[in-house]
């Protein structure tokens, strides 16, 4: 998924959390590698709506859910899946 520096406006591709850090996402860029970063310092695009949303209001409105061990992040598939606010793999 594409998500946004709030400061930098630079493009990161993410999906997945960092599971050895509290709120943070792991974040990759051809160009500039491999980081890890705090959820609040990012915007994400949501491919269903078509537009670009704080990336932790998006998991407040479930536009985001997890999977069931709370390792990936993505966008709810149906609308059971965003109720219950994650997956089961």
């Amino acid at each position: 998924m594409k998500v946004r520096g709030k400061v930098s406006n630079i493009i990161w591709y993410s999906n997945k959390f960092n599971v050895h850090g509290l709120s943070e996402i792991i974040i990759q860029h051809s160009e500039y590698g491999a980081d890890s970063a705090y959820i609040k310092d990012f915007d994400i695009f949501l491919e269903q709506k078509q537009e670009w949303k704080d990336m932790a209001q998006a998991f407040k409105n479930k536009d985001l859910i997890t999977d069931n061990h709370n390792i990936y992040f993505f966008e709810p598939k149906n609308e059971e899946d965003r109720k219950r606010g994650f997956t089961l793999f």
